[in-house]
C-alpha cells in the first residue's frame, strides 16, 4: 500500500504546485503589499584610483534601517543618541547635507543610510545652501596640473578656488549607501505613508511595532583600489570572466579649420588651440546638473564656431590653423587633456598613421602649437566683468610674455565693443583648474583662460547638483510651454551673445591676421537665438529641434526618450557620452559642409583613399508639409578622439607615480530603494510558533495517512487475489 500512498502525495505535491504556478501574479501581487519600491536611482556609488577607494557601496544584501525624518536638532539626538530602534536609516534635508553631519552620522554606529531630500524644482522641499556646496575638493585636480612640483602654487597656496569644497565625493562610506531622493512621489512616500504614520516620536515617546524600514542596496563590486579591481578583473577563472570595474573615459571632440594632408608639411607654432571642458560629477548619479561648471564653457565654445561659420573659407586660407577642442574626463584628473598631450608626443595625434595610402590630416605635435585659449566658467560676473588668467611661469619667458600681452591687447578692446569687460588678474597670480596646465606640463605656451572669477569660483555650487540653470538666469518663466521656451532668450543667451562674438572675432583676428572691418564684424556675430537653443537643448529638455536634427536616425528612439537633461558625466571609456556625440553633430554641422544629392548608404562615407573627413548622417530639419525629416549629410573635420587615461594603456606603468589619472568605476548590479513593515519581536515569534506548530501538525498528518493507508486506501487488486472458493 505503500507505493499507493506515494503516489498520492505525489499527486498533491503537483497539485500544489500548478496552483502556485497558475497564481503567480497573486505572488506578485503579495510581495507588492509587503514592499513599496520607489522609483530612485540616484544612488552614490564607488570609484577607485591607484590608491584608494572612494564613494558609497551598501552591504552584499543591503542595508536596512527604521526610517527617521531629520528635520531638527532633536531628530539628529533622537537618531544619534535617544531612539530605541536601531539601526536608522536618515532622511536629510539637503542645507544639512555637509562633511560634519555626515561625518557625525556615519561614525555614530547608529545610522545605517542616508536618503537626501533632493526635489530641485522645489525651492521650498530642496533650499540651495546659502553658503555653496561642492563635492568636488577645495582644490580641484591637486597634484595631476602644471603646478604639481612648485613650492608656492601647488596645493592651491595662493588661492582656494573651490571654497565651498568638502571633498565629500572623494570620501569612502563603505558599506553605507546614500541616495538622492529626487521624485516627489518617492518623498511623499517616505514622509507620509511610512514616517509619520509609524515612526515619529510623539512627546519624545517611540511609536509601537509596527515600525516603517527602508531597504538601501547599491552594492559595489570593486574594492580597495584600481590596481587591485583591474588585477581581479584580469584574473580568468571561467569561461566568462568577471569585470569589477572599468576605466573613466570617453571621447574627446576637435575639429580643425585646415584639413592639412599628411604629404604635407604643417609649420611649428602654427596651430591656435581653443578649448572647453564638457564634463562634471555630483554625490549621485543623474543628477548633474552644471549649469557654470561646464555648459556655459560649452555653449560659448559652440556658438563661437557657428559665428566663424560665415567665414570659413578665409580661416582654411590662413597661414595658421584654428583647432575647437572639447575635453572628457577633466574633472577626474585631466584624462582627456593628458590623453592629447600623451598623444601629440607620441606622433598618434589625430591619427596613429599605419595606412600611408590614404590621406589623413597631417598629425599636429605639441611644438606645432602657437597659442592656447581656454574657457571656463562663464556663467556669472565677478565684480561685473570676467577675467582673464594666465600662467605666471611660462611668462618669465620675455617672448612668452610678449605674446600673452599680445593676446590680452587684442581680445579686450573687441570685448568693451561689445559690452563684455575682462579684467587681468594679478600677474603672479596662477592658473586655475584648467586643461592647459597639462599642456604647460610638457611646455610653455602663450595661453590664457577665461573665466567668471578673479580669484576663488563666483560659482558656489561647482561639481555639484545645485549648479541650477536659475542660478546662471537662465531658467524661464513658468507661463510658458516647452515651444516657447527654446525660442525664449534669457539674460544668461544675451551675456554668451557677448562673450561667443568677442571670442569668434578675437579668433579670426589671431588666426588670419586681418584686422576687423565692419562688413567683418557683421558676419562674425553669433546668434542670440542658436544659443538660446543650446542653452534650452543643454539644461532644460534634450527632446529639442536643434538634437532632433542632429541626431543619427539610429539614436533618435533614445533621444525621444529622454526625460532629464543628458548627463555630463564622463562615465567609462568602452562607452560614447551622448553629450559627446550631439556636440560632435552640432559641431560638425556648424564648421562642416552640408553634402547634396547624397544618400545615407551610399553617398555619406570616407572614400578609401582620403581619410581627412569625416561624414555624418543625421536626421536633418522637418520637410515643409510633413511629418518626415530630410536627412543631411556633414562632411567635416570634426572627430572624436580618445579620452582614456594611459595608465591603463602604457606596459608596466608606475601607478604610483602620479604621472596620469588612474581613476575606475565601480560595476554593479542592482541599486534600489524600498519601504517596508517591522512587526514586533512578540508577532515574530508568534508567527515562527505558528510556523512550526502547523509543520509538526503536518508530520502527524502525513504519519497518519502513510500508517492507515491499508484502510484508507483500498487495494484494486484485493478481489484478484482472493483464492476461489
Amino acid at each position: 500500500m505503500a507505493p499507493v500512498a506515494s503516489l498520492f502525495s505525489l499527486y498533491l505535491i503537483i497539485l500544489f504546485i500548478s496552483y502556485l504556478s497558475n497564481n503567480c501574479v497573486e505572488c506578485v501581487r503579495t510581495k507588492k503589499k509587503i514592499y513599496l519600491d520607489l522609483v530612485t536611482q540616484n544612488a552614490c556609488f564607488r570609484v577607485l584610483n591607484a590608491t584608494h577607494q572612494v564613494g558609497c557601496s551598501s552591504k552584499s544584501g543591503g542595508n536596512v534601517g527604521v526610517l527617521h525624518y531629520l528635520e531638527g536638532q532633536d531628530d539628529y539626538d533622537w537618531v544619534l543618541k535617544d531612539g530605541p530602534h536601531t539601526p536608522y536609516v536618515v532622511l536629510m534635508n539637503s542645507e544639512d547635507f555637509h562633511r560634519e553631519k555626515v561625518q557625525q552620522l556615519l561614525k555614530s554606529g547608529r545610522v545605517n543610510g542616508i536618503l537626501l531630500v533632493n526635489v530641485l524644482n522645489n525651492s521650498t522641499l530642496t533650499p540651495l545652501p546659502p553658503n555653496g556646496f561642492s563635492a568636488d575638493k577645495d582644490c580641484p585636480n591637486d597634484n595631476y596640473g602644471a603646478y604639481y612640483k612648485n613650492d608656492s602654487y601647488k596645493h592651491c597656496k595662493s588661492v582656494k578656488w573651490n571654497k565651498p569644497g568638502e571633498a565629500l565625493y572623494f570620501t569612502d562610506y563603505h558599506d553605507f549607501p546614500m541616495f538622492a531622493i529626487s521624485n516627489i512621489s518617492d518623498l511623499n512616500i517616505l514622509i507620509d505613508q511610512c514616517y509619520r504614520p509609524f515612526n515619529q516620536p510623539s512627546n519624545g515617546v517611540a511609536k509601537t511595532y509596527p515600525i516603517c524600514a527602508v531597504e538601501l542596496s547599491d552594492s559595489m563590486d570593486a574594492a580597495k583600489d584600481s590596481i587591485t579591481c583591474i588585477r581581479r578583473s584580469e584574473l580568468i577563472t571561467n569561461l566568462n570572466p568577471t569585470k569589477y570595474c572599468d576605466a573613466m573615459g570617453d571621447k574627446n571632440l576637435i575639429s580643425t579649420m585646415k584639413a592639412i594632408p599628411q604629404n604635407e608639411t604643417r609649420p611649428a607654432k602654427s596651430v591656435i588651440v581653443v578649448a572647453t571642458r564638457m564634463d562634471s560629477f555630483s554625490m549621485f548619479g543623474y543628477e548633474y546638473q552644471n549649469s557654470d561648471t561646464t555648459v556655459t564653457g560649452i555653449v560659448a565654445l559652440l556658438a563661437a564656431a557657428h559665428a566663424l561659420k560665415q567665414v570659413k573659407d578665409d580661416l582654411r586660407a590662413a597661414s595658421s590653423d584654428l583647432m575647437f577642442t572639447f575635453f572628457q574626463g577633466e574633472a577626474f584628473d585631466y584624462i582627456g587633456s593628458s590623453r592629447m598631450v600623451y598623444d601629440m608626443e607620441l606622433n598618434h595625434f589625430p591619427y596613429d598613421i599605419t595606412d600611408n595610402k590614404s590621406l589623413r590630416i597631417q598629425n599636429i605635435h605639441l611644438n606645432h602649437i602657437s597659442h592656447f585659449i581656454e574657457l571656463s566658467q562663464l556663467g556669472h560676473r565677478d565684480q561685473g566683468q570676467l577675467w582673464i588668467h594666465s600662467d605666471p611661469i611660462s611668462k618669465e619667458n620675455p617672448a612668452i610674455s610678449d605674446e600673452v600681452k599680445k593676446l590680452i591687447d587684442i581680445i579686450k578692446p573687441i570685448g568693451e565693443k561689445l559690452n563684455v569687460s575682462l579684467g587681468e588678474t594679478a600677474a603672479d597670480q596662477p592658473l586655475p583648474p584648467a586643461s592647459v596646465q597639462r599642456f604647460l606640463r610638457k611646455m610653455a605656451i602663450p595661453s590664457i583662460v577665461i573665466t567668471d572669477h578673479e580669484k576663488q569660483y563666483t560659482n558656489k555650487y561647482y561639481n555639484s547638483r545645485f549648479d541650477l540653470p536659475r542660478e546662471i538666469n537662465a531658467d524661464y518663466p513658468d507661463t510658458l510651454n516647452d515651444t516657447e521656451k527654446y525660442d525664449y532668450i534669457t539674460e544668461q543667451a544675451v551675456l554668451l551673445t557677448n562673450i561667443a562674438t568677442t571670442l569668434a572675432r578675437f579668433l579670426y583676428t589671431q588666426t588670419t591676421g586681418k584686422q576687423l572691418t565692419p562688413d567683418l564684424e557683421n558676419k562674425i556675430q553669433a546668434d542670440e537665438k542658436e544659443i538660446a537653443h543650446l542653452l534650452y537643448c543643454f539644461l532644460e529638455s534634450p527632446v529639442c529641434e536643434l538634437f532632433k536634427q542632429s541626431v543619427s536616425p539610429e539614436d533618435k528612439d533614445n533621444l525621444a526618450s529622454a526625460k532629464k537633461p543628458f548627463p555630463f558625466y564622463v562615465g567609462v571609456d568602452y562607452q560614447t557620452n551622448q553629450i559627446t556625440r550631439l556636440a560632435h553633430a552640432i559641431l560638425a554641422q556648424y564648421l562642416g559642409d552640408r553634402m547634396v544629392n547624397v544618400t545615407k548608404d551610399t553617398d555619406c562615407k570616407q572614400p578609401d583613399n582620403d581619410k581627412r573627413y569625416k561624414y555624418l548622417w543625421m536626421q536633418g530639419s522637418v520637410k515643409p508639409g510633413t511629418n518626415t525629416r530630410e536627412g543631411w549629410c556633414i562632411k567635416s573635420t570634426a572627430m572624436l578622439q580618445k579620452a582614456k587615461s594611459p595608465a591603463f594603456e602604457i606596459d608596466d606603468y608606475d601607478w604610483l607615480s602620479g604621472e596620469y589619472s588612474t581613476w575606475t568605476e565601480s560595476t554593479w548590479t542592482v541599486t534600489k530603494v524600498r519601504a517596508f513593515l517591522i512587526p514586533s519581536e512578540s508577532q515574530e515569534v508568534l508567527t515562527l510558533c505558528v510556523g512550526l506548530a502547523l509543520f509538526i501538525v503536518s508530520l502527524g498528518v502525513v504519519y497518519f495517512f502513510n500508517a492507515s493507508s491499508d484502510i484508507i486506501f483500498l487495494s484494486t487488486n484485493t478481489a484478484s487475489d482472493t483464492p476461489p472458493s
